[in-house]
């Protein structure tokens, strides 16, 4: 009894060595900018998806070659901005699982299906519906059971590289979520087995599988389309993702100054002006040169911005953690899955109205459509979700402490859902 009285102050008052870090794993992970970027991605989708990427369209109205040149190389240098969403999924979801597994022992599978499920579903399967719904009312926009089947199970991309974009246009930007929902069902399985070397050896695995799956292809003459949608030819930005989360798991946030962060953003904005200039991606048949070298080139153009942005906020651009860029950036998944609708509406809205400026017009008002669906399904279609979200299933807080309506809110999305 002696002995134990004497030694029981020195048990409760000696801490384990792991304390301290058990202490940093259970604070906030969050990084605004991180939010911040996706607003700025989402300009490049829907530039490409909403603007003329034929150079005759601009010389016809007095542009001169050259720029009319630039512009169609910066439009489809847009598409890229879907790698950066792949990169951030990636890194976010493997530094959380990272995390949980030093703090729990094990990540929590159920808990991270369910946060999966809260954060994309809603809005996903909403979509859908919608989509379905349209169809009744417009002939030109069926939805077809195959597609919509392959899409509730999470395969539209695969679909899409079969039979092509659907004629139900509203869900096609979709695919990308469909992608991402197919490494979120396997990825955590991996990180609950894999040390953070094995991590960096499947990542990079995966890397030459996805340079593989591109030479058949490609060799096969297969269509630019086909292999856009095509997870495994995909898999570059993933891989870069969880490499990132690898490297810098347990590491202070990445300072490198100003001037090295620009020159990260310009070199990852030369790379994807290279794809879009030169390589074709999503030419009828691409060069083998061209889809090579093109799909790495955007991945690693995606990582030279994800760097130039992680920590930016303290590090010489704190306008990236300003609460209004930050909100619209926490509102991208519903930018990126509303703005199809949002140009379709705009377009039967205007249809016969002409005059010089109906282009214009015609953009104006379907940016303030995909604005104003983003922001009412936000509030009240995924909010109660992520609320749910926040409360119930989350071990490792991740999202910012409040957004503009007073609620906490996971930094994890995408388009992370995503883009």
């Amino acid at each position: 009894m002696v002995a134990l009285h004497s030694t029981a102050p020195l048990t409760a008052t000696a801490a384990p060595p792991d304390v301290g870090r058990r202490t940093c794993l259970q604070e906030r992970f969050y990084f605004p900018e991180l939010d911040s970027i996706r607003f700025f991605l989402f300009w490049g989708v829907w530039g490409y998806h909403a603007l003329p990427r034929q150079e005759n369209v601009y010389t016809e109205h007095h542009v001169p070659a050259a720029f009319a040149s630039l512009i169609t190389s910066i439009l489809k240098a847009g598409m890229a901005s879907l790698d950066v969403f792949f990169i951030l999924s990636a890194f976010l979801i493997t530094e959380l699982l990272l995390r949980e597994k030093e703090l729990r022992g094990v990540p929590d599978l159920k808990a991270f299906y369910i946060r999966r499920l809260l954060r994309i579903w809603p809005l996903y399967f909403f979509m859908i519906a919608l989509a379905g719904f349209v169809s009744i009312f417009d002939r030109s926009q069926p939805l077809g059971w195959a597609y919509a089947l392959s899409f509730l199970l999470f395969a539209g991309n695969w679909i899409m590289v079969f039979r092509g974009f659907p004629r139900a246009e509203i869900i096609g930007p979709l695919w990308s979520v469909s992608f991402e929902e197919q490494f979120y069902l396997l990825w955590p399985l991996v990180v609950r087995r894999a040390s953070k070397r094995n991590l960096i050896q499947i990542a990079t695995g995966l890397l030459v599988l996805a340079a593989l799956a591109r030479l058949i292809l490609l060799l096969k003459h297969t269509g630019g389309q086909p292999i856009w949608y095509n997870s495994f030819a995909r898999l570059d930005s993933i891989a870069c993702g969880i490499l990132l989360a690898a490297i810098f798991h347990g590491r202070p946030t990445l300072r490198v100054g100003l001037a090295t962060r620009l020159a990260l953003l310009l070199a990852g904005i030369s790379a994807w002006l290279i794809v879009g200039l030169r390589c074709g991606l999503l030419d009828p048949v691409p060069t083998l040169l061209g889809g090579m070298i093109g799909y790495p080139l955007m991945s690693l153009g995606g990582v030279a911005i994800f760097l130039c942005v992680l920590g930016a906020a303290q590090d010489g651009l704190p306008f990236l953690k300003y609460s209004w860029l930050v909100y619209f950036g926490k509102i991208s998944y519903g930018l990126y899955a509303y703005h199809f609708l949002g140009l379709q509406l705009s377009h039967h809205l205007l249809t016969r109205y002409h005059n010089a400026h109906s282009w214009t017009l015609s953009w104006l008002c379907g940016l303030a459509i995909t604005f104003s669906l983003a922001v009412v399904s936000f509030r009240w279609l995924e909010s109660p979700f992520l609320r749910l979200k926040r409360n119930k299933f989350t071990h490792i807080p991740s999202g910012a402490d409040s957004c503009a309506d007073g609620e906490a809110l996971t930094a994890v999305s995408l388009s992370s859902t995503g883009a």
